[in-house]
């Protein structure tokens, strides 16, 4: 398996160049190519509640709705590009109503669409989503979109994945989600992804999994969490990341023991795109070379940050903003 400890040489031939800084607080120069992310895009539409959201025939006002990209590939991808990192974005096919408004404001984000193909006659990948600020509830047509017999995704770029520093993986898209997974390995290239069962090739494969807690009691239901975290590790060649909103992260390598983090204590706005936002910390610390608690420190930063204002996808963190929450809490 291909983890390397990155260095300022192995990046001498990358197209950006810029300064970051280190959970500590440390500045240091570090040099990286672009992020191939492959998976899911979606047009959200997202109503923020005035209160929580009702029960049955309940009745809430709704205080303000924007439309907007979404989706865990595209929301990291706009959180990575903020933080300096260049992004290729692959995966789902752009829809009639969605493939305007999402290559409008990924481009004017600077993510490089240009892999992505417009679907004529399919509307596109699209959700509804009710935000309370502590939940968010999602309706839409997943489940028609994955499984209902048409392939509404690409075929991964070999190319773009041989070029790439580092993959960024939704585990969604069957065959040719684990066909990235095969093309990292053929290629010596790291990749990140998220909720995946540990008997499955692009868990075993993998850099770095996280699993939310919504997967880990849909999939394990009854699992005690630390027993859990064992399996993996003893089935997974990479870091294992378990989140559980506010209560504290487990993580573990393989060999290793299992490692606590508490999330920093937050006023939290809105909890929406908390997930994406941890996932690109973590792909922003494999592409910087850190030790798992580092790495681990610096993801929950990220998504800390982004649940301080709504919807979060309009301001993602910023590497100022991350690097002061960080230094507010020594751990």
């Amino acid at each position: 398996m291909y983890f390397p400890c990155f260095s300022r040489d192995y990046y001498n031939d990358a197209i950006s160049k810029r300064e970051i800084y280190m959970p500590d607080g440390d500045k240091m120069t570090m040099t990286y190519g672009s992020v191939y992310v492959y998976g899911m895009m979606v047009l959200s539409t997202i109503h923020q509640l005035k209160g929580k959201f009702p029960s049955a025939d309940g009745y809430r006002e709704i205080q303000q709705t924007f439309v907007m990209p979404g989706g865990e590939a595209a929301n990291g991808a706009v959180v990575l590009r903020n933080l300096g990192v260049p992004v290729m974005l692959d995966g789902c096919f752009l829809g009639d109503l969605t493939a305007e408004p999402l290559r409008k404001y990924l481009n004017d984000r600077n993510v490089d669409c240009s892999l992505l193909r417009h679907q004529a006659g399919f509307p596109g990948w699209r959700d509804i989503v009710f935000c309370d600020g502590d939940t968010r509830t999602v309706f839409g047509w997943f489940v028609d979109y994955l499984f209902g017999g048409k392939k509404l995704w690409s075929e991964p770029n070999e190319k773009a994945i041989k070029s790439a520093k580092c993959v960024s993986l939704d585990p969604f898209f069957g065959s040719e989600s684990e066909e990235v997974a095969r093309l990292c390995l053929k290629h010596h290239k790291n990749y990140v992804t998220i909720d995946s069962r540990w008997d499955t090739p692009i868990a075993k494969m993998a850099r770095v999994i996280v699993c939310s807690q919504e997967f880990l009691d849909r999939e394990y239901p009854g699992a005690e969490y630390e027993a859990l975290l064992k399996q993996y590790q003893a089935n997974c060649a990479g870091l294992v990341i378990f989140t559980f909103g506010s209560r504290p992260i487990l993580f573990g390598s393989a060999g290793s023991t299992i490692g606590t983090f508490l999330p920093y204590p937050i006023t939290v706005v809105d909890t929406l795109g908390a997930g994406d936002t941890f996932r690109a910390g973590v792909v922003y610390g494999v592409l910087s070379g850190w030790p798992d608690k580092e790495l681990v420190r610096f993801a929950s930063a990220c998504a800390a940050v982004s649940c301080l204002r709504f919807p979060s996808v309009y301001h993602p963190p910023s590497l100022t903003e991350i690097t002061e929450l960080t230094n507010s809490r020594p751990d």
